[in-house]
Parts: structure tokens; sequence; C-alpha cells
């Protein structure tokens, strides 16, 4: 019985694997689209510190504070 064990236990580690590989595709797709849906949102906020901070930089500070 433990020839058959050892037989399959690489198998079932490549199973496991590819498992946590599918599930780690999975994240990035759902963080690269939380990153963008965020960035679209920073683009319009005219008030957020990134937006200002950014134009600082960009030397177009047109943008007054509330």
């Amino acid at each position: 019985m433990r020839g058959l064990f050892d037989l399959l236990a690489p198998q079932q580690r490549l199973l496991q694997q590819r498992r946590e590989i599918n599930r780690l595709v999975k994240e990035v797709a759902e963080l690269k689209a939380q990153n963008a849906s965020m960035r679209q949102g920073m683009r319009r906020c005219v008030t957020c510190e990134y937006r200002i901070d950014f134009k600082q930089r960009q030397g177009t500070a047109d943008i007054e504070p509330d």
C-alpha cells in the first residue's frame, strides 16, 4: 500500500499546486480590476490629496482645495 501512496503523492501535490495557481490568478485579476477602478476614481476626484499632490508635482496646480 505504501508504494501506491508514493506513486500518487506527486500527482496530489501537483493538483494542489494547480488549484493554488488558479486561485492566485483569479485574485490577481480581481485586484487589477479594483486598482483600475480606484485609479479612475482618483483621476476624477477634485479635492483628494493624491490628485492635488500629483498636479503640484507636474507644475499644473490649478486646483484649489476647499
